[in-house]
């Protein structure tokens, strides 16, 4: 109970906050600090032989809560930049009248750097985060940050992430070597959260739709490289010929001709159903296992289409019914034998493509359309709509949403010369993460070098990875927390 005399409460406060120094000085720091547990141990033995063998406890307990008080003070002072956080976030929803229904506020927990270009600022909270979202406009006013998103946390419904730009995506992004993810995941640019890929594991298939200019040749070109280098088979189909990807048609056959494009796809379907009966006969159910035991490894394949509704458009019934069946079989089965079909799309159209088609294929990578039908047929919303005018800003799509500035692939350069070492099949998938792995984000490297001239390029086998209370006025740069 508080007391009335104001020196009394002096005195009552300086105690109760001896008591915290001392608190977070032993039992605090001990849970964060092995060798302060250590310390504290070695303390409390020298204590007890103190006093068994000479009879003298005080000197060590003296001792004991003096270290307390000095670590409880070294504590008190690291915390200092998280209490001026929590005080001034405090002090924002106050301001906003931001609380759930019995007046508790949101508590800012902690910060956490995802990357470069985004810091998520966690919240304890009893307000449903579609009230955050609603007022997301008015947080970003009183926070002075743009806000990139708001999002429950995935292991605790009580807890919002906020995630708050601590720089803008770059412009241009060049590729590098040392953007290749060393398992089956194609790395398409970089989000706010870090690198964004394809898991072809998880994702078997992919649309990639843009208008053109957009950029959507270049993530074709950035995904048949990483294909090359991790010892992929690669079918390229292509009816302008294969004028855009000329830089490697030494090393893909490429196929524009409805003939030779039916007969490759019907190829892969018998390729399909042949693996399914090696997996059968051998009782595994996927390439991974098959290849862990097998003697003969199964080589991943992947077929990229350019244009797929310039392919599908054909007027003979026959031929375009053969491409259906063969493409919807493909999407529909292809996923567990490693067979993987990468389509572009200038303008999705859901006259031309099946609904099969699309129901098979989940990973989906859309750019900038300036009505939102084809942003809505990508990607169930038309977000894709309101990116800003930039080549190769794209949004993907895979369990979430993410803006990526895709990766700007250099001329033909990059590929004379390239020696790629092909590792052994065995070695790549006993080296691969869990089937339902989250391969995304991961940080980005901090070094974007430039194209690597005709002799540097050697890609390895070593493929690489309180309380809340009344607030008064306040005037405060939230931008002094950024890291």
């Amino acid at each position: 109970m508080r007391s009335k005399d104001p020196l009394t409460y002096f005195l009552q406060q300086q105690i109760i906050n001896l008591f915290k120094l001392l608190w977070t000085g032993t039992v605090t720091a001990s849970k964060e600090s092995k060798n302060i547990r250590i310390m504290y141990f070695c303390l409390i033995g020298f204590t007890f032989l103190s006093g068994l063998v000479f009879g003298r406890w005080g000197y060590m307990i003296w001792i004991m809560l003096i270290v307390a008080l000095v670590i409880g003070i070294r504590e008190y002072i690291k915390e200092a930049p998280m209490r001026k956080k929590r005080k001034f976030c405090n002090d924002v929803f106050i301001t906003m009248k931001f609380k759930a229904s019995d007046n508790i506020y949101p508590y800012f927990l902690y910060e956490t750097e995802v990357s470069e270009y985004t810091t998520v600022f966690s919240f304890n909270t009893l307000i449903p985060v579609n009230n955050w979202l609603s007022r997301k406009d008015e947080l970003e006013m009183c926070f002075g940050e743009k806000i990139i998103d708001i999002k429950q946390n995935t292991e605790d419904n009580r807890i919002i992430d906020v995630l708050v730009q601590a720089s803008p995506l770059p412009a241009y992004l060049e590729w590098d070597n040392e953007f290749i993810d060393r398992n089956n995941t194609l790395s398409i640019g970089m989000s706010y959260m870090g690198i964004v890929g394809m898991n072809l594991e998880k994702y078997p298939h992919a649309f990639i739709a843009g208008e053109t200019g957009s950029g959507k040749s270049n993530i074709l070109k950035c995904l048949i490289y990483q294909a090359l280098a991790k010892n992929y088979d690669v079918i390229l189909i292509d009816f302008k010929r294969g004028v855009s990807f000329a830089d490697f048609s030494d090393k893909v056959t490429i196929y524009y001709e409805y003939p030779e494009v039916i007969k490759v796809l019907k190829e892969m379907v018998g390729e399909t159903n042949a693996r399914l009966d090696k997996f059968r006969n051998t009782k595994v159910d996927n390439i991974n296992d098959y290849n862990r035991t097998a003697d003969n490894q199964l080589q991943r394949k992947i077929i990229f289409i350019d244009e797929l509704a310039e392919l599908l458009k054909t007027r003979d019934k026959e031929t375009s019914n053969t491409l259906n069946d063969s493409i919807e079989t493909l999407t529909r089965l292809s996923r567990a034998v490693g067979i993987h079909l990468i389509m572009g799309i200038q303008r999705p159209d859901s006259t031309i493509i099946s609904g099969q088609i699309k129901n098979n294929v989940s990973f989906r990578v859309c750019g900038r359309f300036v009505d939102r039908e084809p942003s809505r047929i990508m990607l169930s919303s038309d977000v894709a709509s309101n990116l800003p005018n930039i080549k190769g800003r794209f949004i993907v799509k895979d369990d979430d949403l993410y803006e990526v500035q895709s990766f700007y692939f250099p001329s033909a350069n990059i590929l004379q010369g390239v020696y790629i070492v092909q590792p052994s099949v065995s070695q790549t998938y006993e080296d691969e993460k869990d089937e339902n792995a989250e391969i995304i984000p991961v940080h980005a490297p901090t070094n974007i070098s430039n194209a690597p001239s005709d002799n540097d390029v050697v890609i390895s086998e070593q493929l690489q990875e309180e309380t809340p209370k009344d607030s008064e006025p306040f005037d405060f740069d939230f931008s002094e927390f950024k890291k």
